[in-house]
């Protein structure tokens, strides 16, 4: 009888065990939920928007630390958009960045550095990373970095992750694409000529850190910042740069997964 009464109340106790363990771990996906406040499909958006802000409130990256820099750069998003990125966190987008020097920033001497971590933790499956080193091989246009992505996605039996991924891959180039191609950058960089390599850096940096949601918008954000201060000035000066030819035809629009 007593060996039947301790067996009842161990049984009572494993279960209320259970059941707080399983609330526990519903509330923690909540939350998980609930912090990625920002649709993936919007993610171009508001890395136009980080650019657009940096480039109003600091002018320039130089003599200030990646750390001061990731930060100025949250801030600014945080303070116009701050249901947005309130719950954002940057702190392994600081790690990573931490030796980098913004003058001599090399995507894909960055993406060689983080690819085993990002393995073998997860954040990035195989098949997406070798879905990035087949973009980095070569320096391509605009539309050919679009047509590697559907080809992608076509032919590959994707995760829902690596599904979003490719979305935010798209979305991110798009917006970048648009954005180097019509702006009159401050820095006076070859960045806003289009086909630069910006934009995969931009999109690059942003899938990356795809895991940490709107994390990876700074962290895409940064990649651009950094890449444009890498790049030679351009020969023709700043002030003789005009918006887009109205006459010359704009690219036609490609597909892009997710839209």
């Amino acid at each position: 009888m007593r060996k039947l009464l301790l067996t009842s109340l161990l049984l009572v106790f494993v279960s209320a065990a259970y059941i707080s363990c399983t609330k526990e771990q519903a509330s923690e996906t909540e939350v998980s939920k609930t912090e990625n406040t920002i649709p993936i499909s919007d993610y171009g958006f508001y890395h136009n928007e980080a650019l657009e802000l940096y480039y109003k409130n600091h002018g320039s990256v130089s003599g200030k630390t990646t750390a001061v820099i990731i930060e100025e750069m949250t801030a600014d998003l945080k303070a116009k958009y701050p249901e947005k990125f309130k719950n954002v966190n940057i702190e392994e987008i600081k790690l990573a960045f931490k030796d980098v020097d913004p003058k001599k920033f090399d995507i894909n001497l960055f993406w060689k550095s983080q690819k085993p971590g990002l393995l073998a933790s997860n954040k990035i499956s195989s098949k997406m990373g070798a879905f990035v080193d087949d973009v980095l091989k070569d320096d391509l246009k605009y539309e050919q970095y679009i047509a590697k992505a559907n080809e992608f996605n076509t032919n590959s039996l994707l995760t829902s992750d690596e599904k979003d991924g490719l979305v935010i891959f798209t979305n991110v180039i798009k917006s970048s694409n648009e954005y180097w191609s019509l702006q009159i950058n401050p820095t006076g960089k070859t960045a806003n000529k289009p086909g630069s390599k910006v934009i995969v850096a931009d999109t690059l940096g942003a899938l990356m850190f795809a895991y940490s949601g709107p994390g990876a918008i700074i962290a895409g954000g940064i990649s651009s910042l950094f890449v444009n201060e890498a790049l030679p000035p351009m020969q023709v000066p700043v002030d003789e740069i005009g918006p887009l030819d109205p006459d010359v035809p704009a690219n036609p629009d490609p597909i892009f997964i997710g839209e």
